[in-house]
């Protein structure tokens, strides 16, 4: 069946991404994060999602009253990175610089902090290879 991973949705990563920043949360959180963020989802549409990355061992559930609540499962560190990955792949394809380069002539782009992190980071590269 392949890397379930790589098999992660556009909803699916959004909801990964609200519980990367957030843990134990329960369906309707989820369901007014999504709504903050423009996407206006039944409950039922919402708990689909995530009983899909349940099964593909992407988030953990327990069980407090009569709902669940959420969190992403710890022993998928890498997933961040692998869905980035994918993110990446799909929309450039081997070109490997393009997505850098677009966050730097966004306008909306990097704050200051945020080249100078990725300035270090790259003479952090540089001085390793």
């Amino acid at each position: 069946m392949g890397n379930k991973l790589l098999e992660v949705g556009p909803l699916e990563m959004e909801v990964l991404g609200i519980l990367n920043s957030a843990s134990d949360l329960g369906v309707s959180n989820i369901q007014t994060e999504l709504k903050n963020n423009g996407h206006d989802l039944a409950y039922t549409t919402v708990m689909t999602v995530l009983v899909r990355l349940f099964n593909k061992n992407l988030v953990v559930r327990r069980k407090e009253g009569r709902q669940f609540l959420y969190s992403v499962a710890k022993k998928k560190a890498h997933a961040p990175l692998t869905i980035f990955e994918k993110v990446k792949t799909s929309l450039f394809g081997s070109e490997k610089l393009k997505p850098i380069l677009g966050l730097l002539e966004s306008d909306d782009g990097l704050s200051r902090e945020e080249l100078e992190a990725l300035k270090k980071a790259v003479e952090a590269k540089l001085k390793r290879s």
